[in-house]
């Protein structure tokens, strides 16, 4: 799979401690009409839990220069909610974060989550964008972070 060369995202939501945020590169638009995407969050992660409890969730695409933000999002973290401490971020129309600088924020109400064996497939209805002001994306392809150009 290193061969597939992917955007990279932070797919945030707000739990019962806060904000929560997660690294996925498993991220795809699925319909235009109406407006959903695909993400796909291992059962092991807190942001499995948190979703499918809130029902809601954002998909932060991030830009080229955000590479230590998808780090900080990658590393399990005892303390995940202190993730957020100095990260800049606003709260979208339905209460979820947005990450400043992102090329596009996406936030999302949960339409169907899929089974698919240690992963779960959250399916959600767009209800809020924003277009960021950058102009080339994350990339991770072989393991390594690169930029489109």
């Amino acid at each position: 799979m290193g061969n597939w060369a992917t955007g990279v995202t932070v797919v945030t939501s707000i739990g019962p401690r806060g904000p929560h945020g997660m690294t996925a590169n498993a991220f795809l638009s699925v319909s235009l009409d109406p407006p959903l995407v695909l993400v796909s969050v291992g059962k092991e992660n807190d942001s499995y839990a948190i979703i499918q409890s809130s029902g809601r969730f954002a998909v932060n695409i991030l830009s080229a220069d955000q590479e230590a933000l998808s780090l900080r999002f990658a590393t399990r973290r005892a303390d995940h909610e202190r993730a957020f401490d100095g990260v800049p971020y606003v709260f979208g129309p339905g209460g979820q974060p947005w990450l400043e600088g992102a090329l596009g924020c996406l936030e999302c109400s949960l339409q169907r989550a899929v089974d698919a064996q240690d992963h779960t497939l959250f399916l959600g209805q767009v209800t809020a964008l924003r277009e960021g002001a950058g102009s080339e994306a994350l990339v991770y392809f072989r393991s390594h972070y690169t930029k489109t150009r």
